[in-house]
């Protein structure tokens, strides 16, 4: 997490140019407009992978303005995804204004001049990606936006943005990157749900094989973590699980990319400096492995070394 602004750290003279720069000197480029006599505002990013963040913003009310010019000067397509977590909201696109509700998540077209109106005391979680990274083009963003309640995967995303937030303080830099990937899977699914587009199943498809994914990579340490598990989990059948997983490009099958996700996991545990102090049964156990003989055996099989010995020549 980076911290970009916290003005209450900042003398009071320098709060209004300090906020100006946090929105017009990073792309996607804004301009802001402080409607107080004092500006009051934090905002924490959290990078999760490539073009994509995550902006917890909250403070005193202001404008934030993105005119034609930025438009044109930004190389690449974005679309911001918001959660209002409290305070009044607005945002004007193309002459149309729209409220957006506490709670509910609200769709940006960063390729078009907007400007957003922030209320006093305002919270507000934002996601912002690359088109090209949320695998939608404008016009898909365009149609969706207006109507992304009518997605029948709205109420899954809105909970998993209202999570992210906290998730993310707490995920390293592999994690944060995965949870990235299948971020950006969901908001296909919501986008080209909610657009009627005609890719709308297999954004469906990469939704779900991503939310696997990271369901497994959560998981790992779970010793009872079975394939039958993950698909309660998610209510879909194994069959219907094994046909996702297959269609997403994985060469193994669930198990037995559990399997090497775990000795991986493993083999780091048994060379980082804050698990060195750990038994060799103590990695096993924390990596998922129910039983420290299967482990070593398992090991020495992939790696051509016992547990041990890895450790030693590390």
């Amino acid at each position: 997490m980076t911290v970009l602004l916290d003005t209450d750290l900042l003398p009071e003279s320098e709060r209004l140019d300090a906020l100006h720069a946090a929105f017009e000197d990073r792309s996607p480029r804004r301009s802001i407009v402080v409607d107080a006599d004092q500006a009051r505002y934090r905002i924490e990013r959290f990078d999760l992978g490539s073009d994509v963040q995550l902006l917890h913003t909250g403070g005193n009310a202001l404008r934030i303005v993105r005119t034609g010019r930025q438009v044109r000067s930004d190389a690449s397509e974005h679309v911001a995804i918001g959660l209002r977590r409290r305070g009044a909201g607005m945002v004007s696109t193309a002459g149309t204004d729209v409220e957006l509700p506490v709670g509910h998540l609200n769709c940006t077209d960063m390729t078009r001049p907007y400007e957003l109106v922030h209320g006093a005391a305002n919270v507000h979680d934002v996601l912002i990606l690359g088109n090209a990274q949320a695998g939608v083009s404008v016009d898909v963003v365009r149609a969706a936006a207006p109507v992304l309640r009518r997605s029948p995967v709205y109420d899954l995303v809105r909970g998993h943005l209202d999570n992210l937030y906290r998730a993310a303080t707490g995920l390293g830099g592999d994690h944060r990157q995965l949870t990235g990937q299948a971020t950006a899977a969901l908001v296909c699914a919501l986008l080209t749900t909610a657009a009627e587009s005609r890719d709308q199943d297999d954004a469906m498809d990469a939704a779900l094989a991503a939310r696997l994914t990271l369901y497994l990579e959560m998981h790992l340490a779970d010793r009872d973590l079975t394939v039958e598990k993950v698909a309660a989990a998610h209510a879909i059948s194994v069959r219907h699980l094994y046909n996702v997983w297959a269609r997403a490009g994985h060469e193994s099958t669930p198990a037995q990319w559990i399997l090497e996700r775990r000795l991986r996991r493993a083999r780091n545990l048994l060379t980082e400096k804050k698990s060195r102090h750990h038994s060799i049964a103590a990695v096993a156990r924390l990596s998922g492995f129910a039983d420290s003989s299967h482990f070593s055996r398992r090991f020495r099989q992939t790696f051509g070394v016992s547990p041990t010995e890895w450790r030693a020549t590390r």
